[in-house]
């Protein structure tokens, strides 16, 4: 061969692997990028877990796995803020990977399933192990087996060790979680509450607050909520909720709140969604900044399922499908980032953003749809997922 043919075969063999670079391709899609007004029927290619390429055409030949997306929503993986995915220690946790692969969800945020001590479990049993995206908000209160031991003097002296595992942990800890409510910590509520907010300024980190039963009232804790912080359970129809019982009217302090930086979360749970409070929030213009399913063994077979059927109720109450995404992808990932970007261009399908994709479908039909409270409702659609993506490789259903 001499060493014309030799360069000339050199070329189209390099040629040949240039094109040959993606490692998956999801063609005939309609790309949604809510968090960056993005619609657009679009190939999407991935290359080493990121996002490499939207465009209108790419040829299937130039990827090794090529996915048919016709007639499917190509979007962001869906962000769950509001989980208890550390299973095995306790009863709370659920396993991610499976439920993940099935409902498009492809980052998950434990809110308080373990306190600090159980923060090197986590990381190694939970956030290693798992395909799926996994973060966490640490819980203020660890467990106490001295009855007598004053609540208070104890929840004081957990304080430096919360503080510094979420402070040591950032890569994987957002915050922490507080439970606020008579029902969670009889007449000690308040005062544990103004503990964690006394301990979240100390170390300056977030704080996710479940809300559920007066007291303390409404009025009471939304002063203490700062910018980044998290309201979560936002349409309870508790009395420590954020609207009226009879009325489409805030609570006082709630706008105030929100105009302060505070993000409220749906948090849907066993017992923290329901229908009649959330269409009052809506008539009074609150729209809640993210959506999530509080998910966990007692809600996993309803009425919680998944996050899919949890945006299905909130198109009911109607929102669009572009809303309840924005809420599932870009929103929930801000906070995620916020005070240190742990994931670059999370929530979205920007090329270089991480290849977390959700293949949605919305169906119509007679949807049987239930609340927290078991009041059902029947929709004319609902949002399935058919494949989920994670660090670019497919997840897989079990089941």
């Amino acid at each position: 061969m001499n060493r014309r043919i030799f360069l000339g075969a050199a070329a189209a063999v390099a040629t040949a692997q240039a094109q040959r670079r993606y490692d998956l391709l999801i063609k005939n899609g309609e790309v949604r990028d809510p968090g960056r007004g993005v619609k657009r029927k679009a190939d999407v290619a991935v290359q080493d877990g990121k996002i490499a390429a939207v465009e209108d055409s790419i040829a299937p030949d130039r990827a090794y796995d090529v996915i048919d997306a016709k007639g499917l929503f190509v979007t962001p993986g869906l962000i769950d803020l509001h989980t208890h995915c550390y299973w095995g220690p306790t009863g709370l946790g659920i396993q991610a990977d499976p439920i993940a692969a099935r409902s498009g969800t492809t980052t998950w945020v434990d809110a308080g399933t373990f306190g600090w001590d159980g923060t090197p479990g986590f990381r190694k049993h939970i956030v290693e192990t798992s395909h799926t995206r996994i973060f966490g908000y640490v819980y203020m209160y660890t467990s106490n087996r001295n009855p007598a031991d004053d609540p208070i003097r104890h929840a004081r002296r957990g304080m430096k060790n919360t503080g510094e595992a979420v402070v040591n942990n950032k890569d994987i800890l957002i915050g922490v979680k507080v439970q606020v409510g008579f029902n969670m910590s009889g007449k000690y509520s308040f005062d544990l509450f103004k503990v964690a907010r006394e301990m979240c300024d100390q170390y300056q980190i977030p704080m996710m607050a479940h809300i559920s039963f007066a007291p303390p009232e409404t009025s009471e804790v939304m002063p203490l909520m700062r910018k980044g912080d998290v309201v979560t359970h936002c349409y309870n129809t508790h009395t420590l909720g954020i609207v009226e019982k009879e009325a489409a009217k805030l609570k006082p302090g709630v706008q105030e709140a929100r105009d302060r930086g505070v993000w409220f979360d749906v948090g849907h749970g066993l017992g923290s969604f329901n229908f009649a409070a959330a269409k009052r929030a809506l008539d009074a213009g609150f729209v809640a900044d993210t959506i999530s399913t509080d998910i966990y063994p007692l809600n996993v077979n309803g009425p919680v399922f998944d996050m899919p059927t949890t945006l299905s109720k909130m198109m009911h109450l109607g929102m669009s499908f572009d809303d309840v995404l924005l809420r599932a992808t870009a929103n929930p990932a801000k906070i995620i980032n916020a005070q240190q970007v742990r994931v670059e261009k999370l929530g979205s399908l920007e090329v270089g953003a991480p290849a977390d994709i959700a293949l949605l479908a919305i169906e119509d039909g007679q949807f049987t749809l239930v609340d927290s409270q078991k009041n059902a409702v029947t929709a004319n659609k609902r949002i399935v997922s058919r494949l989920s993506i994670c660090r670019g490789r497919r997840m897989h259903a079990i089941g």
